[in-house]
This record gives C-alpha cells, structure tokens and sequence, in this order.
C-alpha cells in the first residue's frame, strides 16, 4: 500500500519535472529557430510568440497528465500492492 507522504513526494517530483519541460520546450523553442537562421538578420523576438504558443500548450497537456496521475495514485493508494 501507498503511504500519503509516498503519494505527496511522488506528486512534488512528477509536478517539478513537468515544470523543467516546459520551461525546457520554451526556450527550444525560441532559441533553437534562432540559431538556425541568426545569418539570415533574424532576431530572436521574431520567435516569441510561436515559443510562447508551444509552451502554453504544452502547460496544458502538463496539467491534464498531472491530475491524471495525482486520480491514479489516490486511487491506487488503498488497494494492496503486489
């Protein structure tokens, strides 16, 4: 069985891991078109608002996987383990 600090530290670690990919898939996403194209007289404001889009979708989709993970393991914390 899962104890409630299992299920609480578990919880923590998962939401800063989702945290770093965000933050992670904005800046890929605005400095990696940057640096492909920096020769051509590009700056990298150019690319904000697309970095911004993909991070808000990907905050989205963070926070749905989030709460699916926090009803799984609540669930899961009073059944027996193997």
């Amino acid at each position: 069985m899962i104890n409630q600090s299992d299920i609480e530290g578990r919880l923590r670690l998962f939401r800063y891991g989702l945290v770093v990919l965000v933050v992670v898939t904005f800046l890929v996403s605005l400095l990696a078109p940057y640096t492909a194209t920096r020769e051509l007289g590009t700056a990298i404001t150019d690319f904000l608002g697309s970095a911004v889009l993909y991070s808000i979708i990907v905050a989205a989709l963070s926070v749905a996987i989030y709460f699916g993970y926090s009803t799984l393991l609540k669930r899961t914390a009073g059944s027996k383990g193997s």
